[in-house]
């Protein structure tokens, strides 16, 4: 397991602003692939591949879906989710999930594992985890995203990466291959300095300036979640999440070490939505682990 991250350590050659060596409901606004605003609602699906339009974190309030299937969020997408959260003020939090390397199936868009640092309200969010993107090829890769007054903005390095400054003292970059293994990798996000940080397995790779929150700011965590997620065309999608065993089983993916960068709050998780228990779910183990994943439909 990588070693868990520890004070911040001074990068000369990082910015002299950020000199560090790291730093919900059923209705929602969500961007549809077309980049146009629209209603979270009941609905149709049509066929098609193309960039996901990217869904905002889970609500954590609602109730479980038991053979219901995946929830219709935004323009042609189902999405399926299953994870942990906590209600929590902190300046980031960090956790240790091994990758892993689900097929995604034709109909699908991605399959993940991520985990999410918000503002209490949820229009401030900041994320990172691993995610095989069918349209590009069946390879898990490192992601980062966030949005911005509920609005989102891109993944990795797209579009200039939306903000995204990458530190030069590292080769580890948003969008990198990553070995799937059973030793847990950790992915970390911290406010430090300004700035908000993103580590991956001990090394602070690059952040996001804090100016990009300028009304309201964003310093600290009001929310964290961890979670997989599979998006899709269909109501019941084929690919798996995690390893492919239902959060329940004993041989599910963990999550593992979860814990906030100073907070006087100790990790203490409780069991988020979930989309269609048959398909996919999950279990807290402990009071900062727990098992998520399934097989989904097929």
């Amino acid at each position: 397991m990588a070693t868990m991250f520890a004070s911040a350590t001074v990068e000369p050659s990082a910015q002299a602003s950020s000199d560090a060596g790291r730093a919900t409901g059923q209705s929602q606004l969500v961007r549809d692939p077309s980049g146009h605003l629209t209603e979270v609602s009941s609905g149709s699906t049509t066929s098609g591949q193309g960039e996901a339009a990217k869904d905002a974190p889970p609500t954590v309030n609602s109730t479980t879906g038991t053979g219901t299937g995946c929830t219709y969020r935004t323009t042609s997408q189902y999405f399926c989710r299953a994870g942990a959260y906590q209600y929590v003020t902190s300046d980031g939090a960090y956790m240790s999930t091994p990758v892993q390397s689900p097929v995604v199936a034709t109909a699908d868009y991605h399959s993940l594992a991520e985990m999410a640092v918000q503002s209490a309200d949820g229009q401030q969010i900041i994320e990172i985890g691993w995610r095989v993107y069918r349209p590009q090829d069946q390879t898990p890769r490192l992601f980062i995203f966030h949005w911005i007054n509920g609005q989102p903005t891109c993944y990795n390095m797209e579009n200039g990466g939306c903000g995204f400054v990458q530190s030069t003292s590292t080769t580890i970059t948003p969008g990198m291959a990553l070995t799937p293994s059973s030793t847990p990798a950790q992915f970390a996000i911290e406010y430090f300095q300004g700035n908000w940080w993103y580590g991956y397995n001990g090394t602070w790779f690059g952040y996001l300036p804090g100016t990009l929150w300028t009304s309201p700011t964003f310093t600290k965590t009001g929310l964290v979640q961890e979670f997989g997620e599979v998006s899709t065309t269909v109501v019941r999608p084929c690919t798996n999440m995690g390893n492919g065993y239902l959060g329940t089983n004993a041989s599910a993916t963990a999550v593992t070490g979860v814990g906030y960068y100073n907070s006087t709050t100790a990790a203490n998780l409780s069991r988020g939505t979930v989309d269609d228990s048959t398909l996919y779910d999950s279990q807290v183990t402990s009071a900062n682990s727990f098992r998520y994943g399934g097989p989904g439909a097929c």
